[in-house]
């Protein structure tokens, strides 16, 4: 029922939420994503409307940025035409008649707005989707998907939600009574990317790379002319042609021994192979922000009330028997509860849980900054690391000799180090959630032996597997290097794929193979492996199928290739970047031509793609394009410059190193000279 009712003794003598409040919050809550765009077009900001005081407050808003300032600019955009998005589920009858009644408000204030109604699977004719046990759960998956694929083909990189002070209460509480620890009593954050979108390409953490091809990208990240000339100038200044001379002269190649081939201690054998160029790493996708987190429910209802918008309650959010947020709800207006429960103290709870995580977040990266990343190949999803050294700092006297402080200490260390191995899994990982900090402890036990906890020895260094990620101990190094990769598959556990369906029969008939023609819209990324996104453009009459590289296939396909010449690269490429059982779970390109899988037909090996080995002949039919997805900007930093500053201490061993690997071909030279 649209309404403005008769104000609840709890919102009398709530205020309105000022314009220039809710600037100061969007400015908090939604800083740029890429700093060095350059906005020139104005491309809409997706609002998602509900219908309830807390949406309708948040579209009232930003009608009234609109008309202040389009100007202003809301992450990397500006703030010059919301765009509503109001979804309709379709649990209650009428529900189709209120979306349109929102539609009209919407549209009365000055936005743009689109009405859509969810999908629900499996929906027959006497289909009802209240009788689902999961019903709140599958609603927000369809909803966020809905959303997600909405702000995709409408280019609209950011989606303001109407979530406020009072949802983040009952959402910390709930948690709080679920038995969350203090990681998960942060709440709700003001900016993440969009949930339930995970497998869904240029929704999820993607699509910057085909937006970066366009001839008007959305992200603007060319420099302008004026910028572009500024630079030459100050690149001449900085360039010195004689020091270019005596360079090119003296020879750019000549590198250091301890630079050449970091897999030396990994694979022999492996000088032939071709330098590989890296996969592109993906970035992007649909970003929500909250910038309603912390102004509360009643400072919003008087916002519509004093603008005379009307809004829409639904009754079943009464129904303190359908979900548990329901029932915290009716406890928290109906029941005076303890003063460490009530909103005040829970809110403050959040926040010193947020300072926590953050101190400690940061500590983990000063402690990564130390670390060396020799080699980071997305070509194989795999990492070469050298771990940083964790010495105890200096402490008084009395705290130094206690068991019980150094046994503190020690746990707070073995935390951050925990901290810095998840960040670590993430660049090689499969799985979509991290495990947690409290899985890790005989994993940080063997990365960190001074960390070793009840004066127990250190475990001596070994493979081990966790979260879909391969630790493998390079021994003979000194100290010892690392080397991640992604898990061997499990026998008894489904192997990953991505499937692009045949070519149409109405392209192919009646027409010779060379005139077949691949229907290139249709085709979008898919996710493979938690780890790649591809994307397969073919014209074959059959099926395609992109599943871990078998050893049954090696042979064949090896022998396959053009000539010896290629057999030995192809060899060497294994044994360089995918060694041992790493090279079986790359991505490979298998064809299902005129076979019943389930039938148990055969499949045909055609590429690695992410090696770039192909059948001779296949480039004609079939093309790939196979992307990293997207990690953290310090892991890629420091993967790029090969780790952290090398100390004094270092660059003289490796000087030394250097040094001797160098005298025994000094000797030769000198030998000769004498003969």
């Amino acid at each position: 029922m649209s309404t403005i009712p008769a104000l609840n003794p709890v919102y009398r003598g709530a205020r309105a939420v000022r314009i220039d409040e809710f600037c100061d919050a969007l400015r908090a809550t939604c800083p740029p994503r890429f700093p060095r765009t350059r906005p020139r077009m104005h491309h809409p900001i997706g609002l998602a409307i509900s219908g309830g005081v807390d949406s309708m407050a948040l579209a009232y808003l930003c009608a009234q940025l609109k008309r202040k300032d389009h100007w202003f600019k809301v992450a990397d955009h500006f703030m010059s035409t919301p765009y509503a998005v109001i979804v309709n589920h379709g649990l209650r009858e009428g529900s189709s008649a209120e979306a349109q009644k929102v539609a009209d408000i919407v549209r009365k204030l000055g936005l743009k707005h689109h009405v859509m109604k969810v999908r629900w699977p499996n929906a027959g004719q006497d289909f009802n989707p209240n009788d689902l046990p999961n019903v709140e759960t599958l609603a927000r998956q369809l909803r966020y998907q809905r959303l997600g694929m909405f702000c995709k083909t409408c280019t609209l990189p950011s989606l303001l939600t109407a979530h406020h002070e009072d949802d983040q209460y009952e959402t910390v509480l709930m948690r709080l009574l679920s038995g969350h620890g203090y990681r998960g009593l942060q709440g709700m954050r003001p900016a993440t990317d969009i949930p339930e979108c995970y497998d869904i390409h240029g929704v999820y953490q993607s699509g910057l790379i085909d937006d970066q091809r366009l001839e008007s990208p959305l992200y603007n990240m060319r420099p302008t002319a004026p910028e572009r000339s500024q630079i030459k100038r100050a690149l001449r200044h900085e360039v010195d042609p004689a020091i270019i001379a005596r360079e090119i002269e003296a020879g750019l190649g000549a590198t250091p021994g301890y630079l050449e081939d970091e897999y030396d201690g990994v694979a022999k054998g492996n000088r032939g192979a071709p330098l590989l160029p890296p996969l592109e790493i993906e970035d992007g996708g649909v970003m929500v922000y909250r910038p309603l987190l912390h102004f509360s429910k009643d400072r919003l209802v008087a916002t519509c009330v004093e603008a005379g918008i009307p809004w829409f309650e639904d009754h079943t959010n009464a129904d303190q028997t359908l979900t548990l947020r329901n029932a915290v709800r009716h406890m928290t207006r109906s029941h005076r509860l303890p003063a460490a429960l009530q909103k005040p103290a829970v809110l403050r709870l959040a926040e010193r849980c947020r300072a926590r995580v953050a101190a400690e977040e940061a500590e983990a990266g000063r402690l990564l900054d130390r670390a060396l990343i020799h080699e980071f190949s997305t070509n194989a999803g795999t990492v070469m690391v050298t771990l940083p050294r964790l010495a105890f700092p200096t402490a008084p006297r009395a705290s130094s000799r206690s068991p019980a402080g150094r046994e503190k200490r020690i746990r707070h260390y073995r935390h951050i180090a925990a901290l810095l191995t998840r960040r670590l899994l993430s660049m090689a990982t499969p799985e979509r959630e991290l495990s947690q900090v409290t899985q890790l402890g005989p994993l940080v036990s063997m990365l960190f032996p001074a960390l070793t906890q009840d004066s127990a020895p250190a475990p001596e260094p070994k493979p081990y597997v966790i979260c879909g990620v391969h630790f493998i101990p390079v021994i003979g190094d000194h100290p010892i290097r690392w080397l991640l990769t992604r898990a061997p598959h499990v026998s008894h556990m489904p192997r990953p794929s991505a499937t692009f369906y045949e070519l149409p029969l109405a392209k192919r008939v009646h027409k010779h193979p060379s005139q077949w023609k691949a229907h290139t819209d249709m085709i979008d990324g898919q996710n493979y492996d938690g780890r790649y996104w591809v994307r397969i453009i073919h014209r074959l009459p059959g099926r395609i199928l992109v599943a871990p590289y078998e050893v049954e296939h090696h042979k064949a396909f090896r022998e396959g290739l053009a000539d010896d010449k290629a057999r030995k690269e192809f060899s060497a490429m294994l044994r360089r970047y995918a060694p041992g059982k790493v090279r079986y779970t790359l991505p490979a390109v298998y064809a299902t031509i005129d076979m019943d899988l389930k039938q148990g037909g055969k499949l045909q090996l055609l590429a690695l793609p992410t090696l770039g080995v192909t059948l001779p002949g296949v480039d004609n039919w079939l093309q790939s394009d196979i992307r990293y997805r997207k990690l953290d900007s310090q892991l890629l930093r420091l993967s790029k410059l090969g780790g952290r500053e090398v100390g004094r201490h270092e660059l003289r061993h490796r000087a030394r190193f250097t040094y001797r690997g160098a005298r025994p071909q000094r000797r030769k030279d000198a030998l000769l000279r004498r003969l």
